[in-house]
Parts: structure tokens; sequence; C-alpha cells
């Protein structure tokens, strides 16, 4: 059987590109710059504030639950086209709110949204049209996540500088609404005899990738555990992540270089989501965990250890790189572990623990510098999850991996 080439695969591809770089870049990771003047303006701490964003992790949580079985069922297309509709019209309903309980219930909105629109479209949607370089795809598309929060900080901190928190609110919900949408209007859900998947799959393991196993199958797997504990473990890393640069201003180092601590952790996880993928393409993926697990445990270890300005960026830009193991190794993993038949609702599963993990470790890192004056607790926690992640895949895959 002749194999047909399409350009739909690499359609999906770009529009998995534009929904990391403006969904995690503009959506998750500006929402930081709000709470200073939204607080200012309704005169109440920022923990109240912030509040709304611990709403919709809750709320992203629950949806998670569900989230795969909806997307095994209903259209993609139409499905994120809805996400991104409503997500656009809650943002800039929030131009025009006068309280708290707006933010919270909008936020709700946004929460139960984004885990179908943002954080299981891109790898469901490759996993779909691409039998292979999986890995690279879902690496790269990723790792623009992290330059979209790069690009859209400053433009966005600019906005809210020249309108207020009210006109930030309306830039955010225009791009979303103007390129989002039409792009989710735009993709083909499904593989099809004249749009076929990029690549043709291994002939051994086709019946095994095309159908997979369901999550009932899935749940009586060592390996199933495994993935879920790590994804519970390198999430609650990757929230706690905020409260770096607030770690760097404790030490007694300026803002200045906090946020350019930050912007390290950001560059180096760009380009770990990237080559971590392109690595799980090309060798032994336990080889790869190892290596990127270990940047991570150096990382948050130099954040213990460390206190010279440019040794911290350094070290920043390390964990940054093994963030690629939580963000794309796992969704990869899964994906190479019980085939694509059942992937959707698998990695929701999954992801719901890691939402809460995130959700709870801002807090509970936060409780820990308020206990001790310090954040090196939260560090050496981060830096034993990588090793708990490692031990425990490792302790799975080398039994249940398929040949490489």
């Amino acid at each position: 059987m002749t194999y047909k080439k399409s350009f739909t695969p690499w359609w999906i591809f770009i529009v998995c590109c534009f929904i990391s770089m403006i969904g995690f870049g503009l959506l998750v990771n500006t929402i930081g710059l709000f709470f200073g003047p939204i607080s200012n303006e309704f005169h109440v701490g920022r923990a109240s504030v912030a509040l709304m964003t611990t709403f919709q992790n809750m709320a992203a949580a629950i949806t998670l639950l569900f989230a795969g079985k909806i997307m095994e069922k209903v259209n993609l297309r139409w499905l994120l086209t809805g996400c991104f509709i409503l997500i656009a019209v809650s943002m800039l309903s929030l131009s025009v709110a006068n309280n708290l309980v707006h933010f919270y219930i909008a936020w709700i909105i946004i929460g139960i949204c984004q885990p179908i629109a943002i954080t299981l479209s891109i790898p469901v949607l490759l996993s779909k049209w691409f039998n292979e370089k999986l890995g690279t795809v879902m690496g790269v598309s990723l790792g623009l996540s992290a330059f979209g929060g790069t690009i859209f900080n400053p433009i966005v901190a600019e906005i809210i500088n020249q309108t207020g928190w009210r006109g930030g609110f309306i830039g955010e919900a225009i791009l979303i609404g103007l390129i989002l949408v039409p792009l989710a209007i735009s993709i083909k859900p499904e593989p099809d005899e004249k749009h076929p998947a990029f690549g043709k799959p291994k002939d051994k393991q086709s019946d095994q990738v095309l159908t997979g196993l369901t999550l009932k199958n899935a749940l009586k797997m060592p390996v199933f555990y495994a993935l879920a504990i790590s994804m519970l473990a390198l999430q609650f890393v990757s929230g706690s992540v905020q409260h770096i640069s607030g770690h760097i201003t404790n030490i007694g180092i300026p803002a200045i270089i906090a946020a350019t601590v930050v912007s390290g952790v950001m560059i180096g996880a760009a380009i770990g989501k990237i080559s971590i993928g392109y690595m799980l393409d090309r060798f032994n993926s336990r080889l790869v965990l190892f290596i990127y697990s270990v940047l991570g445990v150096l990382g948050w270890t130099g954040m213990v250890v460390l206190r010279n300005s440019t040794l911290l960026i350094g070290s920043a830009f390390l964990l940054g790189l093994g963030q690629g193991v939580c963000l794309v190794a796992l969704p990869y993993l899964i994906r190479q572990e019980f085939g694509e038949r059942d992937y959707s609702n698998i990695l929701s599963v999954i992801n719901m623990l890691g939402a809460f993990a995130m959700s709870a470790s801002v807090y509970l890192v936060g409780s820990f510098f308020d206990q001790t004056g310090s954040y090196n607790w939260g560090w050496i926690i981060n830096a034993c999850a990588y090793v708990l992640s490692f031990v425990v895949m490792m302790l799975t895959l080398k039994r249940n991996q398929r040949s490489e």
C-alpha cells in the first residue's frame, strides 16, 4: 500500500503552535501582571485577587475527569471553537468587572474550558496526526508556550500601563477571539484516506498503535500509576515556579535580577521542551529521562545553595530544561505506552492529578516560606520530585516499554 503525503498534519502542527503560544503563553503566563492593579483598584489583598487562579485550577482539575470522554464524543473542531469563544467572552467581560465575584466566576468558566482547549488539545491532535516525529512536533509546539510568555509579558504589561488592567483584558480577549477561534474552525479533527496522518505506522505495531488500551485496561498496569505519580510530582514543581522571583529578592538580590532569573527559566523551558521531544524520537527514552531529570535536580539544588546572580540565572536555565519531562515527555510516553484508542481519556485523568498538585503547590511553597522565612524546603522537595518520578518510571518503563 502506497503511503500518501498530506499537508494537513503540518497545518494541525501550526495550529497547535499558536494554541501553545497564545493559550499557554498569553492566557496562563500573564495573569500575574493583573494582580497588583486589580488589588489597588478594589483595595483588597493580592491573595484575594489571586484566588481567581485557584478557582481556575480547581475547575480545570475537575473538568479533566470528564474532558477525555467529551473529546472522544464531540467533534474537536466545534468543541475547541466553542471553548475559545467562551474564554474570549469571559476575558472580555472582565473589562467591566466591578467586584471580585465577577473575576471568580469568569476564571471558573475559563478553567472549565482550558483543559479541552489548551491542555489536552495539543497532545491529542498531534497524536492523531503524527505516526512519526511525534516527540519532535509535540516538543516544538509546547516549547512555544515559554516563548509566548516571554513575548506577551512585556506587551501586556505595556497595555496595562497605558490603558489600565481593563484594557489588558480587552487586548487578551481580542487576540484569543481573532486568532484562536478561526484556527480552531480550520482544523480537521481526524485523518482519513484523503488526508492521512504523517508517517507510516510501524508494521509490527500498527494494530497496537491504532487500537491501544482503554482506560479500564490501563488502570491495571503499574506503568499507569508510575506516570500518574510522575505527573503529580512534576506538576507540583511547575506550580512552585511562580515563587522563584520572590526567592531571589528574599535572598537580597535586586528585583531586576529576579526578572532575569525568571526569564532564564522560560528560555530553559522552551529549549527543554523542544530538545526533549527531538531526543525522545531518536534515543532510548530511559536515557533521555535520566538526562533531563538530572538537569532538574541540579537546577533546583542550585536555587538552594547559590547566591551569585549569574550562577542563579544558569541554575534557572537548568531547571527550565528539566520541565520538559513533565510537559512533553509524560504526554509522549502516555501515548507510547497506551496507544491512541483512549489516549485523550487516559491523558485527562493523569493530568487531573497534576492540576490538583499545581494548584496546591503555590499555596504550600508559600506556607513553607511563611513558616521558615525561606523557600529552600520547597526547592528541596522539587529536587526530590525529579528523583521520585525518574525512579518510578524506570521501574515500570523498563518492563512495559515498547522496543525502540
